[in-house]
């Protein structure tokens, strides 16, 4: 499981839309193409400018406190894999609201069973560094002024 806290100092609905809403994931996250934004429904990505056979699935959505999909997190990156199913592991996102701003916590599990021939090691080190690099994207993204 990884883990990591982030607080932004902007007001949580703000937060909430640019986590949740397609056209604002998509300028921070980067390789999110089109949400169905229900529960059960899909999230497709699209890695460097190809799509990735593999969608995601909306697990929970609380507003404006918690959003959770699970998703191919290593296919994703990795998007000429053919496996049979593709791993999927889940993150969770919760908001919530402090006098300094937004606490965000983002929680993804899954790791621990991963199909070969992905290393468990391997496919946790690659979001790792993934998940920092997309939430300083955030940061940047919420405080540029250009939410809509």
């Amino acid at each position: 499981m990884y883990r990591t806290n982030h607080t932004f100092a902007i007001p949580r609905d703000r937060v909430w839309d640019a986590v949740t809403k397609p056209g604002q994931l998509a300028r921070w996250f980067g390789v999110v193409s089109a949400m169905d934004f229900r529960v059960g429904g899909a999230i497709h990505f699209t890695w460097e400018n190809e799509p990735c056979p593999y969608t995601g699935r909306i697990e929970v959505i609380e507003e404006p406190q918690r959003f959770a999909f699970c998703w191919p997190s290593y296919a994703v990156s990795h998007p000429r894999l053919t496996f049979a199913t593709a791993p999927s592991t889940l993150v969770d996102i919760t908001l919530q609201e402090r006098a300094e701003g937004t606490l965000l916590t983002l929680v993804e599990s899954g790791f621990a069973s991963p199909p070969q021939p992905i290393p468990a090691e391997e496919a946790y080190r690659d979001n790792q560094d993934g998940w920092q690099e997309c939430l300083n994207g955030l940061r940047a993204y919420l405080q540029s002024q250009q939410v809509v």
